[in-house]
């Protein structure tokens, strides 16, 4: 008896002819049941039929595997059901690549010719009549209409017509091609694909087509990439993240796996563990405009001190011990944690800063184009996985360590970024990528997974280099504070905000920069709830560039849980949904032909100049001695000074006259043109001075409005007055009117935006900037006088307003948004202190699902076995997942060990009403405390600390680094210490 004779074949009578002649070939004598074509028009017939024969085959109990001969078909194969008999199916999307061996031949050949039209020996006999015969025909959906039966029934002149539109398909194909598997009359296909190629005007190729697939699915024992096995009990779904099929558990086998509900459970920590809680924090947020410090007794939640200083963006440290050094000094020794929040990795992804990054590409297959993802250099490496997270091919330790020496040698790469089709699921072969770059190069590398458990592979790429772009910027940067803080006295733990307001530790900080995107709207959130007690309310923060606004309800703000974006670039970075505007205390006030404009640009208040440069009223004199230079525009009398920062650029002959006549005093733009021999102000070297912080512009601002008023008072009152003065003068209007219009206008721009940000939950908002209607009605709404009718807004909770400048606009603002403004004690550091009231967030989840051979496999978490049980892979998975979160959990500063485990199972009806189970989800969720003193990290840290002897020489404020080509860093002195 040959080998497998009970097998059963349910097939497409297109693949007829292919696999009688495989199964022959293999010596096996399989029952066969052929499928007329063409059903794949059709996709719920096609599953009807399949089904009905499937079922009956089950029936008879006499084959031990039934082989379905179709592929996707439109998802006609999604929905079959496996009885007693397993089924073994093709995973391909069409007859196509089975007749030319897989889908990634059939890729290949799509590549080359997108526009083909083919033909198989099956395909011509199933569906194609004898060319003696042949009549003209077209189809009208699924019916064959014949050219001569059309004219009898519509006249000519309709008949042609009618096939001219039914046969404009022919115009997208540019080839005919003849797939040759073997078989049938191959002369007789050739000379009809030639016919075909030459009355259509298309080319003419004839294809080495393959059976391997066809010999794959008679004889295949399990599941594998060309073959799915459907055990007993299990159906097909589609599934949309591997664009293909899989299968699942159902009816009475799914419902014997499926928890009634969600389980929660508490875990908890062992008896007399300590979680080291701090009594007196420091917190400092490194905001845009100006950098607020507190000192804060976490206990009584009493603010002890607090100070403000200007950010310097040239050194973060520069503004930040300035700050300092407006604090309580007899308080600063008793500090035992601190914490931080700062714009630089938002700063730094928006300037473009930072090394260079080599990036290791694992895609999904070979045929990938990695030209989809545009980042040079970049390179493809060997070592591949299934989205199941199946190892399906390892990597290559020498490739490698050759394309990491030669990235580093001939492209000046000095730190990686490793990113693999499936990491997120099984993150083995990034993680031993990660480990022979460290050992070849000592250079910084960041794995996809480590910051994201989401699918996409290619944005867990983008990401990833992102994050080993800054990760220089950011050691520098804490290096420098932790030195700071030392001379100070302080010794204590160092925490860094996340965008999501949660707090990670120094040493995960900088493996992880680019989770600090969008800290700082992240701290003054945090800051809002902790001061107020709030739980339901729009918060928002004015400071000195941007007006940030977020909507808190139930004590939590939105989290963006597929990742935000920053410079156009998405990203796997979660972080809090804040909506930012070009509004602040220091935006620029423009005037042009009497019209004022508010930001979004910034600059440095006259108040602030008038207090910083001795010299600033001779700059106002030249202004004021010349009021016809700038009736027109206001745009050249804006101030320009040095900032006393020396960059290590090389300058101009221009660019250097520009700072030895700023080096005398400050100049108005206008002025200084004159003082460089008559240039004309648009040719003034400045760009590269002010990007590098050398100089900065001064100007006319809502902070000098207040100066004016005398509603805040901290710079200069003659400096701000006479601004007021000029550009009044230039309006042609009385200054107080000029003062009373601008400060209603900020008014009103602040109250759109918050009217914004709630209409986001429910609309795009910025579509409102395009539709007229939209413009009068808000307009009509924030109080401009209009005729015959009215409309009112009213918000239906509280605004909580943070930052220095808030208190001067936000209660007329809340007042035509019919809402309470709420102005905490503190409101001018609220950020300072959310900063250092945040918690260590950590949130892992792994899931189970049923594998192609009747068990249960473990994603998310490294190496997981496979079990033949769902009892043991959710003991398996609880206790890794436990053991994951605290390990995570102590690397982020918390000697927390409580934590929420929730347990819920994902299920599915099919069109019959029978259940499918998809998978078991396991969440953890630990929420703790930063912790005092010393902390205390695993052995096995799966970020490990980079060693002492690798520390970047970073030279420049760019990040470029490193004498010796390496843009490795010292973690180690970031850990906490006693």
């Amino acid at each position: 008896m040959p080998t497998q004779s009970r097998l059963a074949v349910v097939a497409c009578g297109v693949l007829s002819l292919d696999l009688r002649k495989t199964a022959r070939e293999l010596g096996i004598e399989p029952h066969f049941e052929i499928l007329p074509g063409g059903l794949h028009n059709n996709p719920e017939e096609l599953r009807r039929r399949v089904q009905q024969a499937v079922d009956s085959l089950s029936r008879d109990r006499s084959y031990h595997r039934i082989v379905i001969g179709y592929g996707i078909c439109g998802r006609g194969m999604a929905g079959i059901h496996a009885r007693e008999v397993p089924l073994a199916m093709p995973r391909v999307h069409d007859c196509i690549a089975l007749f030319l061996g897989s889908d990634a031949a059939y890729r290949r050949e799509f590549e080359r010719f997108p526009g083909t039209f083919y033909i198989s020996a099956g395909w011509y006999e199933e569906n194609v009549e004898p060319l003696t015969r042949k009549r003209p025909c077209v189809y009208m959906g699924d019916r064959r209409v014949y050219y001569d039966d059309l004219v009898r029934e519509r006249g000519e002149e309709q008949a042609g017509k009618a096939f001219d539109f039914f046969s404009s398909w022919k115009k997208n194909y540019q080839r005919a091609a003849f797939i040759d598997t073997g078989v049938g009359r191959p002369d007789v296909y050739i000379a009809h694909t030639r016919e075909m190629a030459d009355k259509n005007g298309w080319c003419y190729e004839r294809l080495e087509g393959s059976r391997a697939l066809l010999s794959e699915l008679l004889t295949a024992r399990e599941t594998g990439d060309g073959v799915l096995l459907v055990p007993p009990g299990y159906c097909t779904v589609f599934d949309p993240a591997q664009r293909g099929l899989t299968s699942c558990p159902s009816g009475e086998k799914a419902a014997g796996l499926s928890a009634s509900g969600p389980r929660v459970e508490r875990i908890r920590a062992a008896a007399g563990t300590e979680t080291g809680r701090a009594r007196l924090g420091l917190g400092i947020d490194a905001g845009g405009t100006y950098t607020d410090a507190v000192i804060l007794d976490l206990g009584s939640r009493r603010l002890l001190s607090k100070s403000k200083a200007l950010t310097t963006k040239f050194d973060f440290t520069v503004g930040i011990g300035e700050s300092l050094a407006g604090l309580d000094p007899n308080l600063l020794s008793c500090i035992d944690l601190v914490s931080v929040s700062t714009t630089l990795a938002t700063n730094a992804i928006v300037e473009d800063q930072g090394c260079k990054v080599g990036l290791l590409l694992m895609p999904p297959h070979d045929g990938f184009d990695d030209r989809e993802i545009a980042h040079e250099p970049r390179a493809v490496i060997r070592g591949r996985m299934t989205i199941g997270g199946e190892v399906a091919q390892q990597i290559d330790s020498e490739e490698i360590r050759g394309t990491v020496r030669r990235m580093i040698g001939g492209q000046d790469v000095a730190a990686f970024a490793v990113s693999g089709y499936g990491g997120s699921v099984n993150p083995s072969l990034e993680l031993e990528v990660k480990r022979i770059v460290r050992d070849e190069t000592g250079c910084v590398v960041t794995c996809g997974h480590e910051l994201s458990q989401l699918l996409d592979f290619q944005t867990r790429a983008r990401t990833a280099v992102l994050n080993a772009r800054i990760v220089p910027l950011l050691v520098r940067l804490l290096e420098d504070l932790q030195r700071n803080l030392e001379q100070l006295g302080i010794n204590a733990p160092i925490m860094v905000v996340k965008g999501d307001g949660s707090l990670m530790s120094a040493a995960m900080a900088v493996e992880r920069p680019v989770e600090t995107i969008l800290s700082g709207p992240a701290a003054s959130v945090a800051g809002a709830r902790y001061l107020t007690g709030r739980e339901d309310a729009l918060v928002v923060d004015m400071g000195g560039t941007t007006t940030d606004t977020a909507l808190l309800a139930n004590g939590e703000v939105k989290v963006n849980e597929s990742g935000c974006r920053v410079r156009g670039i998405r990203t796997h970075v979660k972080a809090m949904e804040i909506r930012t505007a070009g509004l602040g205390g220091d935006s620029l006030i423009g005037c042009e032909k009497g019209v004022f404009t508010i930001g979004p640009r910034r600059v440095a208040p006259m108040a602030w100049l008038g207090d910083a440069a001795a010299d600033a009223s001779s700059a106002l004199d030249y202004v004021e001695a010349h009021p016809p230079r700038f009736r027109l525009s206001m745009k050249d009398a804006q101030f320009l000074t040095l900032t006393g920062h020396n960059a290590q650029i090389e300058l101009s002959d221009a660019e250097k006259r520009v700072i030895d006549l700023l080096g005398e005093r400050p100049y108005s733009v206008d002025e200084l043109a004159k003082a460089m021999g008559g240039l004309y102000p648009s040719l003034l070297p400045l760009r590269r001075l002010e990007d590098a912080y050398i100089i900065q512009r001064c100007g006319f601002t809502p902070t000098d409005l207040l100066h004016r008023t005398g509603q805040f008072t901290r710079w200069n009152m003659d400096s701000a007055e006479r601004i007021c003065a000029i550009h009044a003068c230039a309006a042609g209007v009385p200054v107080e009117e000029m003062v009373s219009s601008l400060e209603e206008r900020i008014v009103r721009k602040l109250a759109l935006e918050l009217m914004k940000r709630q209409l986001d939950e429910d609309v795009q908002t910025d579509a409102m900037d395009d539709c007229g209607v939209c413009r009068v009605l808000a307009e009509r709404m924030l109080g401009s006088p209009g005729s015959g009718y009215d409309v009112r807004f009213k918000l239906n909770r509280p605004i909580i307003g943070i930052g220095a400048p808030i208190g001067h606009f936000l209660p007329a603002a809340a007042a035509l948004l019919g809402t309470e403004a709420v102005l905490p004690e503190h409101v001018d550091v609220a950020n300072a202190v959310g900063a250092v009231t945040g918690k260590v967030v950590i949130r892992r989840s792994a899931w189970i699902r049923p594998d192609q051979n009747g068990g249960f496999s473990i994603e998310g978490l490294p190496d997981a076995a496979r079990f033949a049980g769902i009892d043991a892979a959710e003991a398996f998975a609880r206790e890794a997942l436990i053991a994951r979160v605290r390990t995570l959990a102590r690397l982020a500063g918390t000697r927390e060990e409580d934590m929420e485990l929730r347990l819920e199972d994902q299920t599915a009806r099919t069109a019959r009403g029978e259940d499918l189970f998809l998978e078991r989800r396991l969440t953890a969720l630990l929420v703790g405390v930063p912790t005092a003193g010393s902390l205390i990290c695993a052995e096995n840290d799966p970020f490990e600390m980079l060693q002492e002897r690798l520390r970047p020489d970073l030279s420049d404020s760019t990040g470029n680094v490193a004498r010796n080509g390496k843009a490795s860093a010292s973690h180690t002195n970031l850990r906490s210490r006693k």
